[in-house]
C-alpha cells in the first residue's frame, strides 16, 4: 500500500494512460455511480460523470433522495446568484 503522496503522484503519472482506462465506481446511496478519470496530473486526478436533466426529474419522482443526480438537482435548485 502506497503511504506517501509523493509515490502515489509518480506511479499515477507514470501509468496515467492505462489508469484512466480503468474508470471509477463508487457506490452512492443504493446506485453505483461510474465515473471517468478525465485527467491525471502532478498535483491532482480529475474524475467526470455527465448527469443528464432528466436523470435528475426521474430520481426525484422516484424519490431517491440518496442519489447523486437529486444531489446536483438540489445544488442547482439552491443556487442564488449573488447581488453584486
Amino acid at each position: 500500500m502506497i503511504d506517501n503522496f509523493e509515490d502515489l503522484k509518480n506511479k499515477a503519472v507514470e501509468h496515467k494512460q492505462d489508469i484512466k482506462k480503468e474508470g471509477l465506481t463508487i457506490l452512492i446511496g443504493d446506485d453505483e455511480e461510474t465515473f471517468r478519470i478525465s485527467g491525471i496530473g502532478e498535483k491532482a486526478v480529475k474524475i467526470e460523470k455527465f448527469i443528464k436533466y432528466e436523470e435528475m426529474i426521474e430520481a426525484t419522482e422516484q424519490q431517491r433522495d440518496d442519489c447523486l443526480a437529486v444531489a446536483i438537482k438540489k445544488v442547482i435548485e439552491d443556487y442564488e446568484p449573488s447581488e453584486e
